[in-house]
């Protein structure tokens, strides 16, 4: 009797363990092909639906100036960053845009970018024979220079969108700390920076999508972090890649491009929209 109920607990926590996939990080992933090589030497051995899973700033698209690019968004939020010199940088509160999330998407409206490698699209196109799709960071305000940028940089996720060409999803999502607008669109996340462990898990619910393995790949840390601890209890493979092709060290002549380039905008914005200006000023960004 006792080695009946045994074996049979043996069984019983085989199969639920076997449910638990693996997750695993990849450090220091200092080009797309990499990526490439791993998903197609898994897709040789392994059977099951693949996804493939892009961030956009500083994976897929770096910035052609400093002003507006994914460095300068983390200087301005107050993250210290490795100079290009000795020591690091931080900013300091006189440096900051005021209003900063109101004129961020001139800022990318504006600006213009490049991809992160030279064959980088050329990567992303021989993936698309699995199911694919971007997860940004930005805001889904953000979604028409986002857009717009990337398929100047060669990088077209329309045609892998998973729902019809027709039909978008744009709702409010609470990740377990902030509550902010997610949407999808043209094989496009815009997910206002939220945790993107948790809006992928609910996006992929929403549209009855799942997958035998996913392979993500971000150049941020806490991206990555968030990815693995979301993803860790769910039976689906999870390959995570920590992306850094892209330099983010900070000069000292990125910083002074930096202040010079905010103080034209706020002259710019004053002569321009004197109200909106004022309103700036008064710490009213609406």
């Amino acid at each position: 009797m006792l080695k009946t109920m045994a074996l049979t607990f043996c069984l019983c926590f085989s199969a639920s363990s076997h449910l638990i996939a693996k997750s695993t990080i990849i450090d220091n992933v200092s080009t797309l092909k990499t990526v490439q090589h791993s998903i197609d030497k898994h897709a040789a051995k392994e059977k099951g639906e693949i996804l493939v899973v892009f961030d956009i700033d500083d994976t897929l698209l770096e910035s052609d100036s400093f002003v507006g690019g994914d460095t300068w968004y983390n200087w301005q939020r107050g993250k210290t960053l490795k100079s290009t010199g000795c020591g690091e940088i931080t900013i300091d509160d006189v440096d900051k845009v005021t209003c900063l999330f109101s004129k961020l998407g001139m800022l990318y409206e504006l600006g213009t970018y490049h991809a992160t490698e030279p064959k980088a699209a050329d990567f992303v196109k021989h993936l698309a024979k699995f199911d694919l799709m971007a997860l940004t960071s930005r805001s889904p305000d953000y979604r028409g220079g986002t857009e717009r940028e990337l398929k100047r940089a060669g990088f077209d996720f329309e045609n892998a969108h998973l729902l019809s060409k027709s039909n978008a999803l744009a709702y409010d999502f609470f990740d377990g700390n902030n509550t902010r607008p997610v949407s999808y669109q043209n094989g496009i996340i815009m997910s206002t920076g939220l945790n993107k462990g948790e809006v992928l898990i609910d996006l992929l619910d929403k549209i009855g999508h799942h997958y035998a393995a996913i392979f993500f790949v971000d150049d941020s840390r806490k991206n990555v972090t968030d990815m693995e601890k979301s993803w860790k209890d769910r039976s689906t493979e999870l390959r995570i890649f920590h992306y850094t092709g892209v330099d983010k060290r900070i000069s000292p002549e990125n910083v002074h491009q930096a202040k010079v380039s905010r103080d034209a905008l706020n002259t710019f914005i004053s002569s321009a929209f004197p109200i909106r200006a004022e309103n700036f000023t008064a710490g009213s960004c609406q």
